[in-house]
């Protein structure tokens, strides 16, 4: 990893409100569709799904493979001691 930040900006406190807020909404549906009987893998294939749509819709599809690359990364320095 290269730890060039030039192209992931810190957000500002309302980008973070806004983040969460999404955040509480999404976790809200994939709740109530797991108990209707969705697995994780179908809830999983198909937030994959959602996002590279709306990557594709609004930076187009070269950018879909970069973005879950950078959210792996991401995870990866999450999870490191």
């Amino acid at each position: 990893m290269n730890n060039n930040r030039k192209d992931y900006p810190m957000p500002t406190k309302e980008q973070q409100d806004r983040a969460e807020r999404v955040q509480h909404a999404v976790i809200a549906e994939l709740n109530l569709l797991a108990r209707e009987g969705v697995s994780n893998a179908e809830l999983l294939a198909g937030m994959g799904s959602a996002v590279a749509d709306l990557i594709t819709c609004t930076a187009g599809p070269v950018a879909v493979a970069p973005w879950f690359e950078r959210q792996a990364e991401l995870v990866r320095e999450l999870q490191r001691p």
